[in-house]
This record gives C-alpha cells, sequence and structure tokens, in this order.
C-alpha cells in the first residue's frame, strides 16, 4: 500500500482554531484608516502638554517672555492648531520661520480641527512664574493655569475628534 503525506484532520482543525483566536484578538488592534492617524495626534498633543509641564516644574525661564522655544512651557491653543507659545507669551502659534525641520513636533493640528470646552485661543502653562531665579509652588507641583489663571475644572481639548483632558491637579490624558 502507499502511504498519502499531508496533515491529518487534527492538525488542520488547531490551526485553524489559532488563526481564528489570532484574528480575533490581532485584527482589531490594527491601525487602520484615519482614526488612526487622528487618535495619534490627540496622543501627540497629550505628549506636547507634558512636554510643557515637565519644563515648567524644571526651568525658571520655562514660563518668561521672549524664552527659546526649546525651553518654553507656554502651549497657545487656537481654532487652526496647538503649539508652544510664539513668543513664549502669546496665544499665537508659531509661523513657519520659527519650525526648522527639528521643530515639528511641537506644532500640531494642521488641517485637522481644535476645539475645547474654554474660548478659543488661549494660553496654557502649568504653573506661575514667580521670579526669575525661582518657581512658584503652583510650578512645582505642574498645576495648570489659562491665560495666567489657575485652571478650576478640567480642561479638554479635542483635536480631529479625539479628547484631551488636563485635570486641574495637573494630570493629562487621552480620553478613549
Amino acid at each position: 500500500m502507499k502511504q498519502h503525506k499531508g496533515f491529518t484532520l487534527v492538525e488542520l482543525v488547531a490551526v485553524l482554531v489559532l488563526v481564528g483566536i489570532l484574528a480575533a484578538v490581532a485584527i482589531p488592534r490594527l491601525p487602520i484608516g484615519s482614526d488612526f492617524d487622528d487618535s495619534l495626534q490627540a496622543r501627540n498633543l497629550a505628549g506636547l502638554l507634558r512636554l510643557a509641564q515637565l519644563r515648567a516644574m524644571n526651568d525658571p525661564e520655562a514660563l518668561q517672555s521672549g524664552t527659546d522655544i526649546n525651553r518654553c512651557g507656554v502651549i497657545a491653543v487656537t481654532r487652526a492648531g496647538v503649539s508652544v507659545s510664539n513668543g513664549c507669551s502669546s496665544a499665537t502659534l508659531l509661523g513657519k520661520k520659527e519650525l526648522a525641520a527639528s521643530h515639528q513636533d511641537i506644532w500640531l493640528g494642521a488641517e485637522l480641527s481644535v476645539s475645547s470646552n474654554q474660548n478659543l485661543p488661549f494660553t496654557l502653562q502649568f504653573g506661575q512664574f514667580a521670579n526669575e531665579n525661582f518657581l512658584s509652588d503652583n510650578s512645582y507641583l505642574g498645576r495648570p493655569h489659562i491665560n495666567g489663571n489657575p485652571l478650576d475644572s478640567a480642561l479638554i481639548i479635542t483635536l480631529a475628534g479625539t479628547s484631551v483632558t488636563i485635570e486641574p491637579e495637573g494630570y493629562i490624558y487621552v480620553a478613549r
């Protein structure tokens, strides 16, 4: 008798079950379409806010007018986008001149709609300027301020349909 080489029925069923389990778990997590791009923009916004928070918590010059963009901890939020504040003092986005290739990560929202539960435009900073050598207690704690006033309720910035929330205590997260 001649023996046939191939897979048994049990082996085929086991492979199909494993492929089915992997498909059920992995496919929903794949980044597909513009939803992924929108979510990525919101995560980049959360990262930019955390960067500004860390700068304000560690550098007395981060909240001073005229500070270099590599040190500035003031964020401008407008309908057109979100960036480190132009001149580190106004609710004006950085222009293309200030955005060399090395600074593209500090400007978000091009061709996306930006909205907030606060009136736009505004500046967002984490803490207050005490004097040229010292940070305020709010800065050490990373507490958010809008246009110089402490945040009294959660701030929600929506970028391309995905929300980033900033709590009055300074906690920043992307809503799921």
